[in-house]
């Protein structure tokens, strides 16, 4: 899903392209020009926002991809002559593997550069998931980064990054989460009765031959 608002835009390119062939699946939208807008990207497992006001220039390129297993979703973005405060702002997330990437920049006050670049696949013999994801930022701004485990299901901050100042970030998440099987389940109780004093075992639920 792409949302936009212009407001003030003046010598605007907006160019998009849809492609629906064969078994990949693309969107892509460049916006090169000078003054204010207001974007964001959606997709299942990522997004950014792109927020202008009256810009002296700005470059801003997405690109999505998908098909069956893997999502790939490319941001980029470079502002030039702008004064600070909510009105500036870049944002890139992305989700996968029971993972959160989140980073913000906000109040960017003069020139700004930043992308994100996120792959997320599922592997359909296992049930393998897993999210590669880069964020760059380059420029004066308030930052906030976070890194959240919710493989557990209770949210976990693993990293947390508050910043202002001109700063270059990079800010990188490779994560695979492998489902537990039941051999995986067989092999941790042959391991963990390796250990245990001579004598005593592990007796399984419903086994009546020990």
């Amino acid at each position: 899903m792409l949302v936009f608002t212009f407001m003030a835009v003046s010598c605007a390119i907006i160019i998009i392209l849809l492609s629906l062939t064969g078994n990949a699946n693309i969107i892509e939208e460049s916006i090169f020009g000078k003054g204010s807008i207001d974007h964001t990207t959606y997709s299942k497992n990522a997004y950014d926002r792109v927020i202008t006001d009256n810009a002296e220039s700005l470059a801003y390129k997405v690109i999505r991809e998908w098909d069956g297993t893997e999502q790939k979703f490319s941001s980029s973005f470079t502002v030039y002559g702008v004064k600070g405060g909510y009105k500036n702002q870049y944002e890139v997330r992305s989700y996968g593997a029971g993972y959160k990437h989140t980073y913000l920049a906000t109040k960017i006050n003069g020139s700004f550069s930043g992308s994100g670049d996120i792959t997320n696949s599922v592997v359909l013999e296992t049930g393998a998931d897993s999210i590669d994801s880069l964020v760059l930022m380059d420029g004066n701004a308030t930052f906030r980064g976070r890194i959240i485990n919710g493989q557990t299901g209770r949210p976990v901050t693993e990293s947390e990054m508050d910043a202002v100042g001109e700063l270059v970030i990079r800010s990188y998440l490779n994560i695979t989460d492998i489902p537990d099987t039941p051999e995986d389940w067989l092999e941790f109780c042959k391991t963990l009765e390796d250990r245990l004093p001579s004598g005593l075992m592990i007796k399984s639920e419903g086994n009546s031959s020990g």
